[in-house]
């Protein structure tokens, strides 16, 4: 195969890939990560069952990749927040709204998100593959959350950053469960401006 038909192939390939981890998602969103098959993923993607078999050799290599994607779009995502408004007046403002900011788009898609997110994170309480992606993950938002604290003042800007999010996972899986749709950055904010103000 020529160099100029692998450069043709690749896009395609990683294009398949992409759509199969995003049914894999989507699977585990609307059904939960038990439902998760090869065979059922190539259904929800609309493509061959040999395209899953070819990228993924095990259901824990697919939703280790699944875990893997939403990571890297989401840690991209904050990163790009914290950078552009690092400086801004309010840095707990910021802080909140890195947290949040993804529920911003149609109800429907980040709902769904979510939802896979948390239940993905919870599997890697079973899957010792996906707790390392897990860890990233939560790595990168303490570290950027972190900066954001210190910038406001925190003399605990790691743990400040962890307790935010703590309370914020368990506010966002709380609504998830009762179907309420409360704005949480008023409070949120509060909790961050008095972890700032503690000793």
């Amino acid at each position: 195969m020529s160099a100029s038909t692998l450069r043709a192939v690749r896009p395609r390939g990683a294009a398949r890939r992409e759509a199969l981890l995003e049914a894999a998602l989507r699977i585990v969103a609307e059904v939960g990560t038990d439902a998760v098959t090869h065979r059922r993923v190539a259904e929800v993607a609309g493509l061959p069952l040999a395209s899953t078999t070819y990228w993924f050799d095990s259901k824990e290599h697919l939703l280790t990749a699944a875990l893997e994607l939403a990571a890297d779009r989401d840690v991209a995502r904050l990163q790009a927040l914290v950078a552009e408004l690092a400086d801004e007046a309010d840095p707990l403002a910021v802080a909140v709204a890195a947290i949040l900011d993804p529920l911003d788009e149609s109800l429907q898609a980040s709902r769904r998100s979510l939802v896979a997110t948390y239940a993905l994170m919870l599997e890697a309480a079973r899957r010792p593959a996906l707790q390392a992606v897990a860890r990233r993950w939560t790595d990168a938002y303490l570290d950027g959350l972190g900066q954001l604290f210190e910038v406001a003042g925190s003399k605990h800007s790691r743990a400040d950053a962890q307790l935010l999010l703590s309370a914020a996972d368990g506010l966002l899986i709380g609504q998830l469960a009762s179907g309420d749709a409360t704005d949480l950055r008023p409070r949120l904010r509060r909790l961050a401006v008095t972890l700032v103000a503690s000793p």
